[in-house]
């Protein structure tokens, strides 16, 4: 159950955040292509994609079918935003605890405090037993 909800969660985010939902026009653009081979049958699909996505803007009869095609149009990485928002069942109270501030001073002992002499009992060759 855990693996569905991961899966779901993770293609509402992939469709819904980046430009992957265009992958769901794919059947739009097979569509598109059979139509224009009813048309023209001499019409490769090399030909057809070189035809509808190439940089220069042909606005035609079927201008408002070409825009429908996947990646024709992009939108907004942001466009879909959603959030949670889950209220409490009771009311939250918060107390605020105060410290008295006290003056204490601590004395370090400067004799151990730059000291090599206790890494040097760390650090040893290896010795034989």
């Amino acid at each position: 159950m855990k693996r569905v909800a991961t899966i779901a969660l993770f293609c509402i985010f992939l469709f819904g955040s980046t430009e992957a939902y265009q992958l769901l026009k794919l059947p739009l653009l097979m569509e598109h292509y059979l139509q224009h081979r009813s048309e023209n049958p001499e019409i490769s699909f090399i030909s057809f994609l070189k035809l509808h996505y190439n940089k220069k803007l042909i606005i035609d009869d079927d201008w408002q079918q070409d825009q429908q095609l996947p990646f024709k149009t992009q939108q907004s990485a942001n466009a879909f935003m959603f959030g949670f928002v889950s209220m409490p069942s009771k009311p939250i109270s918060v107390q605020v605890l105060v410290i008295p501030y006290s003056q204490k001073t601590f004395r370090i002992e400067t004799q151990h405090a730059y000291s090599f002499t206790l890494l040097q009992d760390i650090f040893q060759p290896p010795r034989q037993a």
